[in-house]
């Protein structure tokens, strides 16, 4: 009896401390989903930093989950947005910091991040 109690106290801690495999899925798909973000972002400012943007993605990328096609809406020549569904706000641990991937932080849901393709953007992961 006391070894199945200690049992779950492990399991409840481990679950505490690291969170739930839901919970670490989801944080997994919102990173894939921001990497995804990135890259697209630095082929647009790799390709179309001296002329104006396509109107459409020639390739767009996908999202993991639903597999929809990322939202990209260009708003001038050189600004547009790219928006995608997230399923969790940033984690804590990478909303603070001077570092490229504070950009991309993100609420839960849909959001959108407004860049121009004339400033540098590097890849996030």
């Amino acid at each position: 009896m006391a070894a199945i109690l200690i049992v779950a106290a492990i399991v409840v801690a481990a679950f505490v401390t690291i969170g739930s495999p839901g919970h670490a899925r989801a944080e997994a798909l919102d990173r894939q989903r921001v990497s995804d973000l990135g890259d697209l972002a630095a082929e647009l400012h790799e390709d179309y930093d001296a002329r104006p943007l396509p109107a459409a993605l020639p390739q767009p990328r996908r999202d993991p989950v639903s597999g929809k096609p990322y939202e990209y809406r260009r708003s001038g020549d050189n600004r547009y947005h790219l928006c995608a569904t997230f399923e969790l706000p940033t984690p804590p641990e990478q909303r603070t910091g001077m570092d490229v991937n504070t950009f991309w932080r993100h609420p839960a849901g849909r959001f959108c991040y407004t860049l121009d393709a004339g400033n540098r953007v590097e890849s996030t992961l």
